[in-house]
């Protein structure tokens, strides 16, 4: 006979769900997320297509290559440059860890794609200002689609534990673009029109006469300072939240940004906390991509010199080119940049890492928030009409009988249809 204090066989704890338990464990998941190859492809695009983007802008309407200058680069030369002589396409000398200065991908990431309008700061004239805002739009329009993309496949496998395929989240960001890219824009706006009122202020102060007036309504230019650093602190902040909240709830621009503010003013110190968190994953994982990557370029040069000799390999490997040479003239030539763009292209997934990181941390840092703020299941996602549901279908009883029946998603929102349940 068994004493009472002896656990039965079938009381005894199969699995724990450690979420349950550690919920900041999902920003471990999300770092999983950023280093699948659908999520890498999806930031390397994003990437060249702003910086294609970028270039344009930067030669066609600014004035001031001092401020063009780092816009265009996320490598070191950029990965659009023509190859320099003593270029060497090593991830950990394009986009290093740099411990450093401890800025990590999350930090790096949030820099680079902001940096337009940290540039429009130090602008010094219009057509400067103007040349950098293009390149902030663009960089919304571009990453509205592509960070859209990873955020919802960060999205889906974070709450459902699913996988989505780039060109299903291709189309899944398409058909919110509006709304991820509109909540950025439309702060901006707001931040826009409280600037307008001071800045007529300003062209009344050029005037000696209505100078003194200014000055004694000065406590209203500084109220709307204070407006315009909260509108722009949140949009800073807020903005992966905002885009978060499209990828994860399916809502409008309004939704994004009303979610995206109270979250960062609410609790600020739990976010810092994520953010913290966040950026230490991020390290581990950026060495391991750079690791992968460095590993990769050098075991293919060791077994490629192992073959062809050290010379030859170093000939076509390291081979010194112009780059204001016209046409290929050589065969050695031509093959040795076919090689350095191959390199340039295995490397540029540790350069644009940062970019997948960003979007799949913020994911888990929105819904880690969102547990925290409005009670909701981290597991909780909503699906577009007519978007393939995962998971279980979801169950409410019904008013009249108080029988569970599974609830129609296809219904509008203010409806309560439900179907009756199969019987066993």
């Amino acid at each position: 006979m068994s004493s009472p204090l002896t656990p039965h066989p079938a009381a005894s704890i199969a699995s724990i769900r450690w979420l349950s338990i550690a919920p900041w464990l999902i920003l471990v998941q999300a770092a999983r997320v950023s280093l699948l190859v659908r999520v890498l492809a999806l930031a390397v695009a994003g990437v060249l297509i702003t910086e294609a983007g970028w270039w344009i802008v930067d030669n066609t309407v600014l004035d001031d290559p001092g401020l063009a200058a780092p816009l265009a680069r996320l490598t070191n030369p950029p990965i659009l440059a023509p190859p320099a002589a003593d270029f060497d396409v090593r991830a950990d000398e394009s986009f290093a860890l740099q411990l450093e200065t401890f800025s990590g991908p999350l930090v790096r990431a949030w820099t680079w794609a902001t940096q337009p309008f940290l540039q429009m700061l130090r602008a010094e004239s219009w057509r400067g200002w103007f040349g950098l805002l293009l390149d902030g739009v663009w960089a919304i329009a571009v990453w509205a689609l592509f960070g859209g993309a990873i955020a919802r496949i960060a999205a889906l496998y974070l709450t459902q534990g699913e996988t989505l395929g780039p060109i299903s989240a291709l189309r899944s960001a398409a058909r919110r673009w509006p709304s991820t890219a509109g909540a950025p824009l439309l702060a901006l706006a707001a931040i826009l029109i409280v600037a307008l009122p001071l800045m007529f202020a300003g062209l009344l102060a050029r005037l000696e006469v209505l100078a003194l007036l200014v000055g004694a309504l000065w406590f209203l230019v500084l109220l709307g300072g204070i407006a315009i650093a909260v509108l722009a602190i949140g949009l800073a902040l807020g903005w992966p939240l905002m885009w978060s909240t499209v990828a994860v709830e399916r809502t409008d621009a309004f939704d994004a940004i009303s979610r995206g503010y109270a979250y960062v003013f609410q609790r600020p110190l739990h976010a810092l906390l994520f953010v913290v968190l966040a950026g230490l994953l991020g390290l581990l994982a950026q060495a391991a991509v750079t690791l992968i990557v460095d590993s990769a370029i050098d075991g293919a040069e060791w077994a490629f010199a192992a073959g062809a000799g050290e010379d030859a390999a170093d000939g076509l490997i390291n081979r010194s080119m112009n780059p204001d040479d016209g046409p290929f003239k050589s065969p050695e030539e031509t093959a040795a940049r076919m090689i350095r763009f191959w390199t340039r292209g295995l490397a540029m997934f540790a350069a644009a890492f940062p970019l997948a990181y960003l979007f799949s941390a913020a994911v888990g840092i929105y819904l880690l928030l969102r547990r925290l703020i409005d009670s909701a299941d981290i597991g909780d996602v909503k699906f577009d009409a007519g978007e393939p549901q995962r998971g279980l279908p979801p169950i409410a009883n019904d008013p009249a009988t108080g029988i569970p029946r599974v609830v129609d998603v296809a219904a509008p929102a203010d409806a309560t249809a439900t179907r009756d349940l199969p019987m066993p």
